[in-house]
């Protein structure tokens, strides 16, 4: 059985998507994948930074 996804759907500035689109044709990636690899880095960089620092449970 696969990882289970969930939709994310966010606006941002014309600028930062122009970067992201430069990044994923440097990447040879898409967009998503892209956009997934960078929360994920974010937020385990976040827990290495704030210990107490956990995901709350879901719901």
């Amino acid at each position: 059985m696969g990882v289970k996804r969930k939709n994310l759907h966010v606006r941002i500035e014309e600028d930062t998507y122009e970067k992201l689109r430069h990044l994923t044709f440097y990447e040879q990636s898409s967009i998503s994948e892209v956009v997934r690899r960078l929360i994920a880095e974010y937020l385990e960089e976040k827990a290495l930074e704030e210990p107490e620092f956990v995901a709350p449970p879901r719901l």
